[in-house]
C-alpha cells in the first residue's frame, strides 16, 4: 500500500508543478501580448494623431478622429486582422484634405496601403516613408506636393506600386535607388517637374508591368535595359525632352500594349520587324518627334493594334496597302509627314481601310500625296467621326456618295486641288461639327441651307468656290499643331 500512496503523491506533485508553469507560461504571454498591445496602440495612435495634426481643411473626414473611439474606427483607418491594434491601411482619397503630411507617417509600420490621393495636400514627401518596410501601395496622385522624391523611398522593400503623379511642384531627378526595389511592378511619376535622366537601374526591376513618365522635363535617352524587363506592358513617356533613337530592346517586348512617346526629340527608323516582335500591341503613339524612312510593311502584322499615331514626324514613301487586316484599328494618323502617292496603285491602303469596321478616325493630311482622291473613301466605316485629309496635292472630285459616312464629325479636304461640285448628299452629315472645302476649284450648291449642319466651332475660313459658303476650315488643324507645342 505504501508505495501506491507515495506513487500518487509524486504523481499530484508533478501535476502541480506543471500547471504552475502552463500558469507562469500563460501570465507572460498575455503579459507580452498587453506589452505589445499597448506599444502598438501607443505608436500607431499617436502617429495619426500627429497626422491630422498637419491638416487644416478636410471634407469632415477627420471628425471621427477623437478620443471617443478607438482609432481603428476612426474613417479613413483600417487595423489589422493578426494584429488587429496595428494600422495596415490608411485611405483618404478625394476627402479635401488640406495641409501637409506628417513625417509621422512613418510611424505606421505595419502599413501596407497609403493613399492621399486627390487632395489638396502641400509640402514635401517626408523622408520617413522610407521606414514603411511593409508598404506595399502608395498613392499621392492629384495633389500639390513639392521637393523631391525621397532616395530612401527604396526602403520599402515590399513596395509594388508607386504612384505619385500629377504634383507639379515635384522637381528633381529619379532616384536612381528606384531601381533597387525588387517587388515594385507600377511606378507611376507622370504629370510632375522632373528633370534628369531616366535611370538605368530601372532595367532591374525585373517585375515592371507599368512605367509612366510623362508630361516631365526628362531628358537624355531611353535606357536599353528598360526592354529587359519581361513583363512590361506599358510604357508611357511622351511630353519629355528624350532624345537618341528608340533601343531596339523596346521591339522585342512581346509583353508590350502600350507604348506612348510622342513629342519628344526622338529619331531614327522604324525596324522592318516591327510587327514581327510586338505582338500584342494595341496602342503606338510616336507622334511629335524626328522619325524618318518607311512605314515598315510589317505594321500590318499588328493584329491587335487600335491605335497608330505617327503625326508631325518625317517618314517617307508610300503608306503599305494591306492595312484592312489590322481589324481592331480604330485611329490612324499619319498627319504631317512627308509620305506620298503618285498613282492609283499607292493609294490601295484606302481600300484596304474599308475593311477596318472600327476605324473612327483617318488624318493623312500635311503630306505629299496626290493624284485623284480615291472613291472607296465613302465606304470606309460608318463609325467613321474624323476624315482629315487637307493640305497635300490631291484632284478629282468628292465622290457623290461622300453622304454614305452619316457618323462623321470632322470632314476636312482643304488646300488640295479638287474640282467640280459639292455633293447633295453632304447634308446627309447631320452629325458635321466642322467641313473645310477651303483653298480648293469647287463650284456649285451642294445643300440647302435649312439642311446645313451648324458647326460648333466659331473660327472659320473662306471656301475657295464660286457661292461663298463659309464653313470651319481649319481651326482644328491649328489646335492641334498648338497642343503638340505646348
Amino acid at each position: 500500500m505504501l508505495p501506491q500512496r507515495r506513487l500518487r503523491a509524486c504523481t499530484c506533485r508533478r501535476l502541480l508543478q506543471l500547471l504552475l508553469l502552463i500558469s507562469a507560461a500563460a501570465t507572460t504571454s498575455a503579459a507580452a501580448a498587453a506589452a505589445m498591445y499597448s506599444s502598438g496602440h501607443g505608436d500607431d495612435e499617436r502617429a495619426l494623431v500627429a497626422f491630422k495634426a498637419k491638416i487644416s481643411g478636410h471634407s469632415g473626414v477627420l471628425d471621427s478622429w477623437n478620443q471617443s473611439t478607438s482609432y481603428c474606427s476612426w474613417e479613413g483607418v483600417i487595423c489589422g486582422r493578426r494584429h488587429p491594434w496595428r494600422v495596415v491601411a490608411l485611405d483618404l482619397s478625394s476627402q479635401g484634405l488640406v495641409g501637409t503630411i506628417s513625417p509621422a507617417v512613418g510611424n505606421l509600420t505595419f502599413l501596407h496601403s497609403l493613399n492621399l490621393s486627390s487632395n489638396g495636400l502641400q509640402g514635401e514627401i517626408p523622408p520617413s516613408i522610407g521606414s514603411l518596410r511593409r508598404l506595399r501601395r502608395i498613392d499621392l496622385g492629384f495633389n500639390m506636393l513639392t521637393g523631391v522624391i525621397p532616395s530612401n523611398i527604396s526602403r520599402c522593400i515590399s513596395l509594388r506600386e508607386m504612384h505619385i503623379y500629377s504634383n507639379k511642384g515635384v522637381q528633381g531627378i529619379i532616384p536612381a535607388e528606384i531601381g533597387n526595389m525588387p517587388s515594385l511592378s507600377v511606378l507611376s511619376l507622370s504629370n510632375n517637374s522632373i528633370t534628369g535622366t531616366i535611370p538605368s537601374s530601372l532595367g532591374n526591376l525585373s517585375r515592371l508591368t507599368h512605367l509612366s513618365l510623362e508630361f516631365n522635363y526628362i531628358e537624355g535617352s531611353i535606357p536599353a535595359g528598360i526592354g529587359n524587363n519581361p513583363y512590361l506592358g506599358f510604357l508611357r513617356l511622351s511630353r519629355n525632352n528624350l532624345s537618341g533613337l528608340l533601343p531596339p530592346s523596346l521591339f522585342n517586348l512581346s509583353s508590350l500594349y502600350y507604348f506612348f512617346a510622342a513629342v519628344n526629340q526622338l529619331r531614327g527608323h522604324l525596324p522592318s520587324d516591327l510587327g514581327k516582335n510586338l505582338p500584342s500591341v494595341q496602342q503606338l503613339e510616336i507622334g511629335g518627334n524626328r522619325f524618318t524612312g518607311a512605314l515598315p510593311l510589317s505594321l500590318t502584322n499588328l493584329s491587335r493594334l487600335q491605335i497608330l499615331d505617327l503625326v508631325s514626324n518625317n517618314f517617307t514613301g508610300v503608306v503599305p496597302a494591306e492595312l484592312g487586316r489590322l481589324q481592331q484599328l480604330e485611329v490612324f494618323s499619319l498627319e504631317g509627314n512627308i509620305l506620298e502617292t503618285n498613282n492609283e496603285e499607292e493609294w490601295e491602303f484606302i481600300d484596304s481601310l474599308v475593311n477596318c469596321s472600327r476605324l473612327q478616325i483617318l488624318d493623312i493630311g500635311l503630306n505629299r500625296f496626290s493624284g485623284k482622291l480615291p472613291g472607296p473613301l465613302v465606304n470606309l466605316s460608318t463609325n467613321l467621326q474624323r476624315l482629315q485629309i487637307a493640305i497635300n496635292n490631291i484632284s478629282g472630285v468628292i465622290p457623290t456618295d461622300i453622304g454614305n459616312l452619316a457618323g462623321l464629325e470632322i470632314l476636312d479636304f482643304g488646300d488640295n486641288l479638287l474640282t467640280g461640285v459639292i455633293p447633295e448628299s453632304t447634308g446627309k452629315l447631320t452629325q458635321l461639327q466642322l467641313l473645310g472645302l477651303n483653298s480648293n476649284y469647287l463650284s456649285g450648291i451642294h445643300f440647302e441651307k435649312k439642311n446645313r449642319p451648324q458647326p460648333k466651332w466659331t473660327k472659320f475660313g473662306k471656301i475657295r468656290s464660286n457661292f461663298g459658303l463659309k464653313s470651319a476650315a481649319i481651326a482644328w488643324r491649328g489646335q492641334f499643331h498648338q497642343a503638340l507645342e505646348t
